[in-house]
């Protein structure tokens, strides 16, 4: 299953969202978590956690207001990868 979302597009986006992340201190998830809160269009965010740990990481986007900067970095992977998954990988979903 993980095969289909797992190609070049993915891999960069991901290496470029951790870089992100690392230099303002925080994780992916919580970036992601963050991301999200701050977009009025995301009605809700599921998160899932498997561990203490994983919440605990989830959690600590409570109180991360990402700034604009860091918000135009994430645009910007965005439009230069818009869509990191293959139109193969979206079609077998």
């Amino acid at each position: 299953m993980a095969e289909r979302f797992v190609n070049e597009r993915t891999i960069e986006t991901t290496r470029r969202m951790q870089e992100i992340a690392s230099s303002i201190g925080t994780t992916v998830t919580a970036l992601a978590v963050a991301w999200s809160r701050q977009h009025d269009f995301v009605a809700s965010t599921i998160i899932g956690a498997t561990s203490t740990d994983q919440l605990l990481e989830s959690l600590a986007a409570r109180d991360l207001v990402l700034d604009a900067e860091t918000l135009a970095r994430i645009d910007q992977v965005d439009a230069e990868i818009p869509t990191p998954m293959t139109e193969d990988g979206l079609r077998r979903l």
